[in-house]
């Protein structure tokens, strides 16, 4: 049920006024709902962002006790971080999976390992609220050191009360403790508390049914791991990728037309026990075709798609989303030798032409109907049986979207509009754009790096 830890300074810090500084004994942090997993382990299902943060600050007052001589305070604080089992193994009370392992060598464990292992974006949000706890921490333990009117040996005792007191506290925040009987009861129950919140995202609901359709196997958790490739693939991507718009080209590609808020109600509607392992093998290919339609550079094109890296460049540097489905579908019928090279790129074109003329050149916007649209040829060339259906599909997707484009009235007046000086640049995205197609449709055998051209190479830039 685990999303990535996803807090930001402001909620750090309402803990920390709220709950710590300024609140009473017992102070209420709401609910939290559990499972039993174990003998004596329980499963987090709601709260796993407070517990995370708590956890952290426990760690950072057993830290600030053992960098003040405090190994008494210290060793007592870290037994609610670690402690042994009936085999005198030691385990962290905290367990997660998403931020493992940095979460555990970096901040719960003593001594700080400093693995040096790939930052994604989970651990910068967690070391970012861990250097902000530090500081409050480091604020109350500096306000005790600096004050003139106590002895060294006052301010010993001090900090260590000091300590001590947030710790306490801590130790006495109250809450709704739920525990459900079973793990559908926990999924029930995770998407009742969850689903109309601001901050849950529909691909974290996804995620929660397919890994319970999907249950680990032994000691691989296959399904867990497949997911977790797809959120480090889109981490280690040049681009910002979300997982949410990524699972909606996929569903509009493959199944039909959703909306972001109707998502996680259609994935539990159609994908099943039976279909869930394919559903998830399809995710797991796309989510390539998809990091290189955002990431053209990505991947190493044969001579023949160079024309369509050049259209995904397109949409990539003007920001066109719209045509998604449709993209990711040419890109997979392409891969699987089910259309050809010129396919591909005649397709490709098709939709940049369209894009260009209305959006960029005219300035107009897209309706949603173009969502429908291009969902729509996505899925009809999923479903060709044969390479002749499949030609069709593309020319007809290419015939229907050429009267969509503004009248070749329209095209002059904003094509002859377009200029470029040292003192008018807001256009020079859209000249730089026009002039390489014009030069790739003159001379289309010539590659050129038109990130060395200016256009001095045509007329005097002022």
């Amino acid at each position: 049920f685990q999303r990535p830890y996803s807090w930001e300074t402001e909620q750090v810090e309402e803990l920390w006024e709220d709950a710590v500084q300024e609140s009473g004994p017992d102070y209420f942090i709401g609910s939290m709902v559990v499972y039993k997993h174990g003998e004596d382990t329980v499963a987090v299902i709601d709260g796993q962002q407070r517990l995370t943060t708590l956890m952290m600050l426990l760690c950072a007052i057993r830290d600030a006790a053992e960098a003040n001589g405090e190994s008494g305070l210290a060793n007592g604080t870290h037994t609610f971080v670690e402690r042994t089992d009936e085999d005198d193994q030691s385990r962290f009370v905290l367990n997660t999976e998403t931020s493992f392992p940095y979460l555990h060598d970096e901040i719960l464990s003593r001594g700080h390992a400093q693995l040096g292992a790939n930052v994604g974006r989970e651990e910068l949000a967690i070391q970012a609220a861990y250097d902000r706890i530090k500081m409050y921490i480091d604020a109350t333990v500096s306000k005790v050191i600096e004050d003139p009117t106590l002895s060294e040996e006052k301010k010993k005792s001090t900090v260590a009360a000091e300590l001590k007191r947030l710790r306490d506290k801590l130790l006495g925040l109250r809450l709704i403790f739920v525990m459900v009987g079973d793990q559908d009861d926990a999924t029930t129950i995770f998407v009742t508390l969850n689903s109309r919140g601001k901050d849950l995202e529909p691909a974290d609901l996804v995620k929660a049914h397919l890994l319970q359709l999907l249950p680990k196997k032994s000691h691989l958790d296959r399904p867990r791991q497949k997911w977790e490739a797809i959120v480090d693939m889109f981490d280690a991507s040049q681009t910002p990728l979300n997982v949410t718009e990524f699972l909606l080209a996929v569903w509009r590609s493959r199944y039909g037309p959703t909306t972001a808020k109707k998502l996680h109600k259609d994935v539990r509607k159609q994908i099943r026990r039976q279909q869930a392992d394919a559903f998830l093998d399809e995710l797991v290919a796309d989510a390539e075709l998809f990091r290189q339609i955002n990431e053209p550079d990505y991947r190493k094109w044969a001579r023949e798609a160079r024309d369509a890296s050049h259209s995904l460049r397109f949409f990539k540097d003007f920001g066109i989303r719209q045509p998604m489905p449709v993209l990711l579908a040419l890109l997979r019928e392409y891969d699987v030798k089910r259309i050809s090279g010129a396919q591909l790129t005649r397709g490709l074109r098709a939709i940049e032409d369209y894009h260009f003329t209305w959006n960029v050149l005219a300035n107009k916007t897209s309706t949603g109907g173009m969502s429908l649209f291009f969902g729509r040829f996505a899925r009809e060339l999923l479903q060709a049986i044969d390479p002749n259906d499949r030609g069709v599909v593309i020319n007809k997707l290419c015939a229907e979207l050429k009267p969509r484009r503004p009248s070749a009235a329209e095209f002059d007046e904003a094509f002859s509009s377009l200029r470029f000086t040292d003192n008018y640049t807001s256009e020079k995205r859209i000249v730089q754009y026009a002039l390489a197609r014009i030069y790739r449709h003159a001379s289309p055998t010539t590659a050129v790096d038109f990130s060395h051209m200016t256009i001095e190479h045509l007329a005097p830039q002022s």
